[in-house]
Formats: structure tokens, C-alpha cells, sequence
């Protein structure tokens, strides 16, 4: 069974959290029943909304920015939860500190630019996905709530 769970915040930004990641997994990896997500909440990210660490390819930190609030919240854990599926399912892989493996085919991971950040195989999906994971889950809370 898998495990997903937040520390710091607020409780309702930490079971926001727990709910949106969730929702990732059953829509990016519904077969997948051994991961392991724990999701940071910190106040002292200055540089980018969120990051995910790969412990393993089951095991997961993401870190978001506590202070982001309503979509901006939501769609920077749907964008790191694209990188725990690009992870999860060997897409992408470490090789070392400054080389990433995307579907079979190596690259520098570093960037002095948004540009050449943006142009990154793995980021160009997760950037894609995050709006649509975003706009599905808030969808799917609005039947539940009509309900």
C-alpha cells in the first residue's frame, strides 16, 4: 500500500497535500501500490515553488513552498509529482551529480537559463502535465462537493 504523508504547515495545506499527491498517483501510476511520498511543507525555499528528491525509485521527498497558495499550491505538487512518475517508472534516472538519463538517452542536468531549464525533456512534460493534473483534480473536488 502506498504511503503519502506532509509534515509542517498549516493542517489544511498538509491534508491538501496528502489528497492532491493521492490523486497523482492514481492517475499516473494507478498500478503502483509501494511508494513512499513524503511531502515537506517549508517557508524557507527561495529559488523554485518545489523540488523532488528520488530516494529510490519507491521512495520520495517533495518539497513545496508552504506559502504558495490556491492553484499556485496545487500545481507546483501535480509538477512534482510528474517527476516522482518520470522516476518511478524508469523514465528518467540520476547517472551522477550533473548528468540525467531521460528514456535511454543522457543529458546535462545543469542550466544557467529559464531557457535552458524549460528545454529539458523532463521538465517540458512536468510543465505540461501539471496544468491538466491541476484543472482534473480541482474538477473532481467540485462533483464531490456537489454531491
Amino acid at each position: 500500500m502506498n504511503t503519502v504523508m506532509a509534515w509542517g504547515g498549516s493542517q489544511f495545506k498538509r491534508k491538501t497535500a496528502e489528497m492532491v499527491v493521492q490523486y497523482c498517483i492514481d492517475r499516473l501510476m494507478p498500478r503502483m501500490k509501494t511508494l513512499d511520498i513524503c511531502i515537506q511543507l517549508s517557508t524557507d525555499m527561495d529559488n523554485a515553488d518545489g523540488y523532488c528528491l528520488a530516494v529510490n525509485p519507491r521512495e520520495f521527498v517533495i518539497e513545496i513552498d508552504s506559502r504558495l497558495k490556491g492553484d499556485d499550491f496545487i500545481t507546483a505538487l501535480t509538477h512534482e509529482m510528474v517527476h516522482v512518475k518520470q522516476y518511478a517508472r524508469g523514465e528518467t534516472k540520476d547517472v551522477n551529480q550533473f548528468t540525467k538519463s531521460w528514456k535511454g538517452e543522457e543529458y546535462i542536468a545543469m542550466y544557467s537559463t529559464v531557457d535552458e531549464y524549460m528545454a529539458l525533456p523532463w521538465e517540458k512534460e512536468a510543465y505540461k502535465l501539471q496544468e491538466v493534473l491541476c484543472d482534473e483534480y480541482k474538477s473532481l473536488k467540485l462533483k464531490e462537493l456537489k454531491n
